[in-house]
């Protein structure tokens, strides 16, 4: 049956596109359009007025999460009940965030207790040393370095007058310029990894803990922090009990920012700001269960997304960020994306009807539109693009993110609608690139909780559509395999590479 519903959906989307297949924006847009492909919610608004898609598609579109009752599917997400059917594990990101306190679950227990030992060390941590601590190094890769590493970048410095640096470059180049400018009897350590096996990690903690060691000795171990839901390896580092914070082993990486994994950047960030960026992102959990399909902020964007991909024919997704603060937002949400939905086979084991996930790229956008946007505006291929902007009314650089937006609305008219020039055909822009425009209203930890949330619900919705796993990540664990067994074997790798290419 569920095979047979999506085909279904994937039929209805390969009709749509069939009769629709000429239209461009700028034949779509009129007045009412303008004020009804809009939602707004307290700390996001959404436009989606400048895509490729009619009425009548759009109608077909909002059928398709009754069809595949994606209710039920959100509802089991929000317990901590949605099978990671792959890895034999649930997915309990969304615990991490949720406040409504009416949860008793073995999870939610383990949350609460790793939430007031965090409480209780950010409180002993200011005190840890006869003297101010001016740096910490985060020890990460992956999601456990992009999301820490996004909030520090948004809201760390300022107040906490610290510097966080975070590093997992395997050449160590990244790490050595940073102890080379810091102050051992200065600097704590936090070593962040789900499995605390990662090789990049594990060769980074190594380097930062024999030059901790090399100035204080066995003292170097109260300057070590280790999070992970590897408890023993943690242990058998070295890092003490108190300075250990468990995650659970169902929490994925890309979805660990809500978690002590932000440890740096919390201390970077503060503890409240913490608290508001995780109850934002809770507003959204309300928003993405309780608004019906065509108000509903992260369904309509996976909606759009699937359209584009699987109707459009549009494989790529630009996002590009148009505040300083969120200039990295792109790389989180493409590891987000591409590492959860960059699948071919479904549940069942079958080869996906569906295009699952486009790659997902982009960047700050006022240094975007001096590169990248040239191929956007007049190059052979089509992009879809989100465009990530901030109501300035409550902004103290209220002119100069003025200017931001006003940039903003100016790159996604011309991409979308373009402009002919009938005498000089070089100066033509087609234009007709789908553009989703993302305002957040104001810039705060709040608002900024709801957008990653709401991207989070984004993809989940899709995979749902798909009827894919979007928890696992087999293609990443065949590359760690590679890695162990060449190091293994030293004649493993002349199985896939002439000499002249080991060394």
């Amino acid at each position: 049956m569920e095979d047979s519903i999506r085909k279904e959906v994937f039929n209805s989307i390969k009709l749509q596109a069939s009769k629709h297949a000429d239209i461009h924006i700028k034949d779509l847009l009129d007045k009412k359009r303008l004020e009804e492909f809009q939602v707004h919610s307290k700390y996001l608004s959404f436009d989606y007025s400048k895509q490729r898609l009619t009425e009548e598609t759009l109608s077909e579109l909002i059928l398709i999460p009754e069809k595949i009752n994606l209710r039920k599917s959100i509802l089991d997400l929000s317990n901590g009940e949605f099978v990671n059917s792959t890895e034999e594990r649930t997915a309990s990101h969304m615990l991490y965030r949720n406040l409504s306190q009416n949860s008793n679950s073995k999870e939610q227990k383990e949350i609460s207790k790793q939430k007031a030992k965090l409480k209780l060390s950010l409180e002993k941590i200011g005190n840890l040393l006869p003297r101010p601590i001016s740096t910490i190094i985060s020890i990460s890769i992956g999601g456990s370095r992009l999301g820490p590493e996004i909030l520090s970048e948004a809201f760390g410095g300022s107040c906490s007058g610290l510097k966080v640096h975070y590093c997992s470059s395997v050449d160590l180049i990244e790490l050595n310029s940073v102890l080379s400018s810091s102050d051992p009897m200065k600097t704590i350590i936090i070593i962040s990894s789900k499995s605390f096996n990662t090789p990049e990690v594990i060769k980074n903690a190594n380097r930062s803990k024999e030059w901790l060691e090399a100035k204080l000795g066995d003292n170097c171990w109260d300057q070590i922090f280790g999070i992970s839901c590897n408890k023993k390896a943690m242990y058998d580092f070295g890092i003490k009990d108190t300075n250990q914070f468990e995650i659970l082993e169902s929490l994925g990486g890309r979805y660990s920012i809500w978690s002590s994994i932000s440890l740096s950047s919390i201390l970077d960030m503060g503890q409240q700001a913490f608290e508001d960026f995780k109850a934002g992102a809770y507003e959204a959990d309300l928003h993405f269960n309780n608004s019906p399909w065509e108000k509903n902020i992260p369904v309509l964007m996976a909606l759009i997304s699937c359209w584009n991909m699987n109707g459009n024919g549009i494989n790529n997704l630009g996002i590009f960020t148009y505040n300083y603060r969120i200039r990295s937002l792109n790389k989180y949400l493409s590891q987000m994306g591409m590492e959860s939905n960059g699948k071919t086979y479904t549940n069942n084991k079958d080869l996906s009807l569906y295009k699952t996930c486009p790659l997902i790229w982009g960047g700050y956008g006022p240094e975007s539109q001096h590169s990248v946007f040239q191929w956007l505006l007049q190059g052979t291929d089509y992009s879809a693009c989100d465009f990530i902007g901030i109501d300035v009314d409550d902004d103290s650089d209220a002119n100069i993110t003025s200017d931001s937006y006003s940039m903003l609305l100016a790159q996604a008219a011309a991409l979308s609608l373009g402009e002919e020039n009938q005498e000089l055909k070089y100066k033509s822009v087609i234009g007709n690139n789908p553009i989703s425009l993302l305002k957040l209203n104001g810039f705060s930890p709040k608002t900024f909780g709801f957008l990653l949330a709401s991207y989070e619900h984004k993809v989940f919705v899709e995979s749902q559509i798909y009827g894919i796993n979007p928890f696992d990540q087999w293609g990443v664990q065949l590359g760690k395999k590679l890695i162990i067994e060449s190091k293994k074997n030293k004649e493993f790798m002349k199985n896939y590479f002439d000499e002249k290419f080991l060394n």
